[in-house]
């Protein structure tokens, strides 16, 4: 098969009517072939709202002062756990904000509780952080990490994320990739100055980073 062009990448972005439903038509042929037809549920554990990040599409942004907050105890989250895989989950996934207050150790602490307690696969989402922090998570027993790119285009990037640089997050994806996790990314569609030549940008970085998990959202 001819390796496509941007341009042709471009219109297939901005594709509507027939083309758009043909364009429907064939992902869903192609997911039936790679996939078929099973729903696979993972079971999702929102355990803290706090963090330390500020930015300037989410709502749950250091500067949004008036955001009701919560954080889960240890305990806690191990108990959703026990429910989860009580319910015939095979895997969780713990996601919060990047919160200072769950040091790399009560992380891991965290993983090994769940990896003792129940036969889940353990998936986290937790940001950027130090390379010593995903590995001894790995130690732990972490089987995977989410981390989107967001946007693939640097400009946009770091506009929308004051403060942070978007060669760290490619950084700590290439860290992930390292420690033998299985990883997860993906962009963000509809942000604020964000062109289909950047959606295109965004489709040739996941290509060329041959991702486990690819996510794609509004």
């Amino acid at each position: 098969m001819t390796p496509m062009t941007d341009r042709e990448l471009r219109e297939l972005v901005v594709a509507e009517g027939p083309t758009a439903a043909e364009l429907r038509a064939e992902a869903d042929r192609v997911r039936r072939e790679t996939v078929g037809d099973d729903v696979y549920l993972r079971g999702i554990v929102e355990f803290s709202s706090h963090c330390r990040c500020d930015c300037e599409y989410c709502g749950l942004r250091v500067s949004h002062r008036d955001l009701a907050r919560f954080r889960m105890t240890p305990a806690q989250v191990v108990t959703a756990c026990r429910d989860i895989a009580r319910f015939g989950f095979g895997t969780v996934v713990l996601q919060s904000g990047e919160d200072p207050w769950w040091t790399a150790r009560r992380v891991a602490d965290l993983v090994t509780a769940i990896k003792e307690e129940t036969p889940l696969a353990v998936t986290l989402s937790l940001g950027e952080r130090d390379t010593s922090d995903y590995r001894r998570w790995r130690e732990a027993g972490a089987d995977r990490y989410l981390l989107k790119h967001e946007t693939a285009n640097r400009e946009l990037y770091e506009r929308l994320h004051p403060g942070a640089s978007y060669d760290r997050r490619l950084a700590c994806q290439n860290a992930l990739f390292d420690l033998g996790y299985q990883v997860g990314s993906g962009c963000i569609v509809g942000l604020p100055g964000q062109t289909p030549d950047i959606l295109v940008e965004d489709l040739r970085l996941i290509e060329s980073r041959q991702y486990h998990m690819c996510g794609i959202g509004p």
